[in-house]
């Protein structure tokens, strides 16, 4: 009786085979999305990530007046000693990113305040208005830069230190300085 049905062998490869070899793991395009993944949407995942806490811990780019400060950063300057319990912050501004002590400035009903980590020796100066001998604003209205303050106090001491000028807080900021140090050469 002949055989109605062929048996396959398992073993034997069509010639058609040959031109099209079985493919094994993922195709071009997939390597090509998973490269673009990694080099792009991670990166941007990341920073988006730093940008946002950033934002949520350090202070804001603008010089706050006194009733504006954040207590946290009021705590901050009574533990370097920069602020006495009878004081009053008039207008206050952090150039830090995240951790103020990096860098803040005030000035109170009694004297000015630099406080700065990057500052060489002592990261505390304190200025009484009567050490002020001349003063300057130099006025940056551009959103990356700051202004700055410079002071020269009695004894030829040079001190300065940033001031945002976001909504003319550095104008602010220095007419203070300015009126509180006329009052005490008078």
């Amino acid at each position: 009786m002949p055989d109605q049905f062929e048996t396959h062998d398992m073993n034997h490869r069509h010639p058609s085979d040959d031109r099209h070899p079985p493919r094994r793991g993922m195709p071009w395009w997939g390597w090509l999305i998973l490269v673009l993944i990694t080099l792009v949407v991670l990166p941007c995942v990341g920073c988006i990530g730093w940008i946002t806490y950033i934002g949520s811990v350090g202070p804001e780019a603008r010089v706050y007046t006194g009733n504006e400060v954040p207590a946290d950063f009021v705590d901050v300057a009574r533990d370097v000693g920069a602020l006495e319990p009878d004081e009053t912050i008039l207008y206050f501004y952090s150039d830090a990113l995240s951790n103020i002590r990096n860098g803040f400035y005030f000035v109170s009903d009694q004297r000015i305040v630099v406080y700065s980590e990057y500052a060489n020796g002592d990261p505390l100066t304190v200025v009484e208005f009567d050490q002020i001998k001349d003063l300057n604003l130099s006025r940056d209205t551009s959103l990356f830069n700051n202004s700055q303050i410079y002071l020269v106090l009695e004894d030829g001491t040079p001190v300065s230190f940033p001031v945002s000028s976001t909504n003319d807080g550095d104008e602010r900021f220095f007419e203070t300085v300015q009126a509180k140090a006329q009052r005490a050469g008078e």
